[in-house]
């Protein structure tokens, strides 16, 4: 009993061996390729827009979900008739190369099929020897096991050598064609299918006869098994080989790097599309030869469609530019200059805090040492809110701001993708309205693009979808952002839009509505202090368009400005995109309210000038006009009569401004009237209403710099009087002089605080209590 237990046991032993040695042999690694790849862009038809060697020098793609059925039947035909049929060995291939090596006494034969092919590629093409032909066999069977015969065919496409540093169908077939490997011909495609076979004999740019004649009895077999008719093959047979291998495209190199770094290297599918990719480069590129000559090096853009949020144009930087040509300016922070005051103005509008036609300040602000300017230097006094908005007052929108609040507004921002203002609401402070922060270009123009997207999904489904965010991506990680739709009503952001439209356009553009097929465009500009960043975005129903232009390393030159540097680039960029199409009206969160025609604002029962206006339900709880006053005239009208000093009286209404917004408001509005003179025989003669300090202001706080000297230097105060009216300076009940004509006058008042007082020579008096502080 125990000869025969010991030998069960050692036949056992031997079976465990022998099965250990063929698993062993036969399993495959994981995974079974582990080669760099080189980073490819692709756009949404599967055009290939950029790529970049490998890290080991190799032109190598990403495998791809499929092989071109032309591809493969040339590859089977020339490489493994009876790939279809076998388990991944073809045993009489294998006998009759077993008997040529034998009877040669050296290896003049393979036997392999596909299947071994591709594990002798993953194998980094071992020696010839029989153990690894041994080793081939079992991993082949494995292989067929595991995979389909289409994954092992498209396995050995991506993987195969084809001449030089150029590996894999995909990489064959732009390096030598320039095409994508679905649109190669049939010649084409046996050119390459021949190639593994010898691709360090027959590379195309050298024994072009052997290749050719390769490539022409392959065309030949392929006829006689029926895959293409007798006229195919005469064409296919005078078709010439490739001369040399073809620069691979470099278009949006900028958003492959990006990709690359977040990523790594792979295969990029997006939703860019390669015709406007280019012409829109193309536009970016002839823009920056002008530019450059004002030493403007680099420009920007970023295309979308408004509805989608599918990015179709992604323009990193000139790809002309001699400088810093490599920074993508889409995701480097920059400041923004005006382009965030569009997102106030809906906030402002959904708080109930403003309506689009109410009149707004603008008047000389001194707060704690900040003056904003607007950008012409001049001061309207009071002007419509969607009007400040489309001249991109800065005054107003300061005012707005702090009206509003830094750190909500701030937040909002945040909420809204803004991630680069990143510094808390008092580092900001008021100047984040005009460009305080820093945000990126493909921040704004998805925020831009929300806002249109809002109106249009609002109207087309009567609800408040979430909006969706800008992607590159077919199938994008983070496809919808709520916060938008949570934060702007739909009525609001139309009103923004309208508001935009009436933008000043560049001079290459005026009179663009008596154009046919005139573009409306809904558009903001902005410009950064020191005229280091233009930007212009623009909003249809079907693109959003963003634009920045300046130098990458923040070298402000003039000029650099963004209705003259970024605006015609942008406006060229619309020019070359098709229909737009127009925003519908979101009737359904807008209200009629009957309007003020000089306030603006909801007019009250002193109102008797009125218009019909759609405003969003949001704002329809902002406060009636509040700047007409019921008055007593005399009979002739000439005169304001009290009713106990005037038998008869004519009972009207006066549209009357403060007076320094009256001031400034009546230089460019000369239908505007200050209130008639009190008639002699009133008491209240004396009362003037239009004379007031004008700097400082009630509660402002100054500062006073000093020179390089140390000393410290005066501040400058202004009132405004009727003219001829001489007026009194006293300062903390200190007499300081008079003025005449011009009222300003130049005080050293010392740190701490004071009030300021004038006087007319009737005893009129108007006074402001405010600090002064020093610059240390």
């Amino acid at each position: 009993m125990k000869r025969p237990l010991r030998k069960y046991l050692k036949r056992t032993r031997q079976v465990i061996t022998l099965a250990f040695v063929v698993w062993f042999i036969g399993c495959l690694p994981n995974p079974l390729f582990d080669k760099p790849n080189s980073p490819s862009l692709y756009d949404r038809n599967d055009k290939l827009l950029a790529a970049r060697v490998a890290e080991d020098g190799q032109w190598r793609f990403v495998k791809g979900d499929s092989v071109p059925e032309r591809f493969a039947a040339a590859i089977v035909a020339f490489e493994d008739r009876h790939f279809y049929k076998h388990p991944g060995v073809y045993p009489p291939s294998l006998a009759r190369a077993l008997w040529e090596n034998l009877t040669e006494g050296k290896v003049v034969r393979g036997g392999s099929t596909i299947t071994m092919q591709v594990i002798r590629m993953s194998r980094d093409n071992p020696g010839r020897t029989y153990f690894e032909k041994f080793t081939e066999i079992f991993r082949a069977l494995r292989l067929e096991f595991s995979y389909s015969k289409e994954e092992v065919l498209a396995l050995y496409s991506a993987n195969a050598p084809m001449g030089g540093n150029v590996v894999g169908l995909e990489a064959a077939s732009w390096r030598y064609f320039g095409c994508s490997p679905h649109q190669l011909t049939w010649a084409e495609s046996a050119t390459l299918a021949v190639l593994p076979n010898a691709p360090s004999l027959i590379h195309p740019g050298k024994n072009r006869d052997s290749l050719k004649e390769k490539r022409n009895r392959l065309l030949q077999t392929l006829f006689e098994e029926g895959h293409f008719d007798a006229l195919t093959l005469e064409l296919s047979l005078e078709e010439e080989l490739p001369l040399a291998p073809k620069p691979l495209p470099q278009q949006a190199m900028h958003l492959l790097n990006e990709l690359e770094q977040e990523k790594g290297q792979q295969r990029f599918p997006s939703t860019l599309d390669q015709n406007v990719q280019s012409s829109t480069q193309n536009i970016v590129d002839r823009h920056h030869t002008h530019l450059s000559s004002n030493l403007v090096h680099n420009a920007a853009a970023i295309v979308v469609e408004t509805e989608t949020g599918e990015v179709v144009a992604y323009i990193g930087n000139a790809s002309k530019s001699d400088r810093n040509r490599h920074v993508n300016i889409v995701t480097a922070p920059r400041s923004p200059g005006s382009a965030l005051k569009p997102f106030l103005y809906m906030a402002m509008l959904d708080k109930g805090l403003l309506s689009p036609e109410e009149l707004i300040e603008d008047t000389p602000l001194n707060l704690r040492g900040f003056n904003p300017n607007n950008f012409d230097k001049k001061f309207n006094g009071m002007v419509p809110a969607h009007e400040a908005l489309a001249r991109s007052l800065n005054v107003p929108a300061v005012i707005e701001l702090q009206r509003y609040g830094v750190a909500p507004f701030k937040q909002q921002l945040n909420q809204l993708g803004f991630e680069h203002l990143n510094r808390s609401a008092d580092h900001y402070g008021l100047s984040l309205i005009l460009g305080g922060g820093e945000v990126t270009l493909w921040e704004l123009a998805n925020a831009y693009r929300m806002m249109g997207e809002h109106v249009l999904s609002y109207v087309e489904t009567s609800g408040r979808p979430p909006a969706k965010c800008a992607s590159i991506y077919v199938d994008p990680e983070k496809a919808l952002n709520e916060e938008f739709a949570r934060r702007f009503s739909p009525g609001s952001s139309h009103a923004c839009l309208e508001a935009l439209k009436n933008v000043k356009r560049p001079v290459s553009e005026l009179g663009w509505e008596m154009m046919d097929g005139s573009r409306s465009i809904s558009w903001k500009t902005g410009t950064s202090y020191g005229f280091r960043d233009a930007w212009a975005v623009g909003v249809t129903a079907k693109y959003t368009v963003a634009v920045w232009v300046g130098n990458a390393d923040g070298t402000g030159r003039p000029g650099v400005i963004g209705a003259q540097a970024a605006a015609p680039l942008m406006f060229d960029i619309f020019d070359a995109l098709p229909e737009r199409g127009n925003f519908p009206t979101p009737h359904d969160d807008l209200v009629e309210v009957e309007t003020c025609i000089h306030s603006g604002m909801i007019a009250g029962r002193n109102c008797l000038r009125t218009s019909p206006a759609l405003i969003p339900s949001s704002s329809y709880g902002t406060e009636v006009c509040k700047y007409h006053q019921k008055i007593h005239l005399s009979p002739d009208g000439n005169y304001r009569v009290h009713l106990e000093c005037a038998p008869e009286v004519v009972d009207t209404t006066w549209f009357v401004l403060p007076p320094v917004e009256a001031w400034y408001y009546a230089q460019s509005h000369p239908e505007y009237s200050y209130l008639p003179d009190w008639h002699p025989a009133c008491d209240a003669a004396s009362e003037v209403h239009h004379m007031a300090i004008m700097q400082p202001k009630h509660g402002d706080q100054l500062v006073r710099a000093r020179d390089l000297d140390g000393i410290l230097q005066p501040l400058v105060f202004e009132s405004i009087a009727p003219s001829g009216t001489l007026l009194h300076w006293h300062l903390d009940d200190n007499y300081l002089g008079s003025t005449r004509g011009i009222h300003q006058l130049e005080v050293e008042p010392s740190i701490g605080n004071h009030v300021l007082m004038i006087l007319d020579e009737a005893g009129n008096s108007d006074l402001v209590a405010f600090q002064v502080g020093v610059v240390r």
